[in-house]
């Protein structure tokens, strides 16, 4: 046999198992089906009976989105189900993709301060045509404070980085996945970690100062809750459930409540995550839990001064003396924040996989899986307006002097400023 006739043979051959491995690799990874092992948050009701979301409503638009601009940031946010909030600071608005690649960028008219990297996904091998992961790794993001910037990861690593040139101060492992921003005030960095512990950092080094643990339930949503500095103390919420206000200077709990009890005969009814961050005023804390409860306390001593069944894993928003809470079932619903009564109920928009809300001048905005942002009237949740940005916004948008920044799941950050329909 010559040489022609040998390559074409190995060709021919490389190709059989190239087809067989792909028809094989979805067979060998069945846990994929799996939300918790892929990284995604279990959608409310999942099951043959439940409906689908709801199709866009037609309305008057009384307000319209106007992109001032947009650019890419690196490689988006992959497959998993990773939300990274981008940060404004002063003049720039700091985003990071979840492939390591983080970015200032001028909040005005998007062009690059400076960019840089945290580390590298994790390679595949040549012939590991198997392995269909995404080697997405930062996921806790962006928290800033103390003028530096903060990212977690799923290696779990908290890196800080200096907020005007980006150049790494310094990196700490800790002892889970880190999901959610950290933040820094007061001396210390508050950060989450999956496995159910608050760490609080000393800003300066990196060094663990305390750490406060829970018991994390055998099963949970994909994410952390968000961590809140105020007045000496750390307020976060906890995936079995607890919201506590924790000492900054000794990490010992002021007090701990529960928001949610566990309830059901399986693991999956029994999740009462706290993900979302917990809304601290001047003498109320509001949480609200995943298959639970939205719970108004005592800022003082936890006390429960009022409850009200709407479940939700998301950021609470408040404004005009209401709370917004998106429920799991992406139900938007506006309750007095003094008693919890219901003011206004939107479901509009069941089911559409929402984005945390954001509460600005008499608006409320949210984006769903489909790439929409929302304009809601915080008065009585009507319609105001809608643009599409990519095909999925599920990272929270946030605002400064009028203008919002939306990150959809490709990368793409924009700056749109809203503006009445005359």
């Amino acid at each position: 046999m010559n040489a022609h006739a040998r390559t074409a043979r190995f060709v021919a051959l490389g190709c059989v198992i190239f087809l067989l491995a792909g028809c094989i690799g979805p067979l060998s990874g069945l846990n994929r089906f799996n939300p918790f092992s892929a990284g995604d948050k279990p959608r409310e009701g999942e099951d043959s009976e439940s409906s689908g979301p709801a199709d866009l409503v037609d309305f008057v638009p009384e307000v319209q989105l106007d992109r001032i601009w947009s650019r890419k940031v690196g490689r988006g946010l992959g497959k998993k189900y990773i939300e990274i909030v981008p940060a404004i600071v002063e003049d720039r608005v700091l985003v990071a993709d979840a492939y390591g690649t983080v970015m200032a960028l001028n909040r005005l008219d998007g062009e690059v301060f400076w960019k840089t990297r945290v580390g590298r996904p994790d390679s595949k091998g040549l012939f590991d045509v198997n392995n269909r992961s995404d080697p997405s790794f930062v996921a806790g993001g962006i928290g800033v404070g103390e003028g530096l910037l903060f990212l977690g990861t799923v290696r779990g690593d908290i890196i800080a980085l200096d907020i005007g040139d980006g150049k790494e101060i310094w990196r700490t492992q800790l002892s889970g996945e880190i999901l959610s921003p950290a933040v820094a005030d007061q001396g210390i960095v508050a950060v989450q970690t999956s496995d159910g512990k608050l760490y609080a950092l000393e800003v300066a080094s990196g060094d663990v100062r305390w750490v406060f643990d829970t018991q994390d339930p055998i099963l949970t949503l994909r994410g952390t809750g968000y961590p809140v500095i105020e007045r000496n103390h750390v307020f976060a919420g906890f995936a079995n459930g607890l919201v506590a206000s924790v000492e900054i200077e000794s990490g010992f709990p002021a007090w701990e409540q529960r928001i949610a009890l566990p309830e059901g005969t399986s693991e999956l009814e029994r999740m009462v995550d706290v993900d979302g961050r917990p809304l601290v005023m001047e003498s109320v804390v509001y949480a609200v839990s995943h298959q639970g409860k939205l719970r108004a306390m005592s800022r003082a001593d936890g006390s429960i001064l009022w409850e009200k069944d709407e479940p939700s894993h998301h950021s609470l928003a408040e404004g005009y003396d209401l709370l917004f809470v998106v429920r799991d079932d992406d139900v938007v619903v506006a309750a007095e924040q003094n008693g919890g009564s219901e003011v206004w109920r939107q479901d509009a928009l069941f089911k559409r996989e929402l984005s945390d809300p954001l509460a600005y001048s008499n608006y409320l905005i949210m984006g769903d899986d489909k790439g929409y942002v929302h304009v809601l009237a915080q008065s009585d949740g009507r319609m105001l307006g809608r643009a599409r940005h990519g095909k999925s916004l599920r990272s929270p948008m946030i605002e400064e002097r009028g203008v919002v920044y939306a990150m959809n799941r490709k990368g793409r950050l924009a700056a749109f400023r809203i503006s009445r329909i005359e």
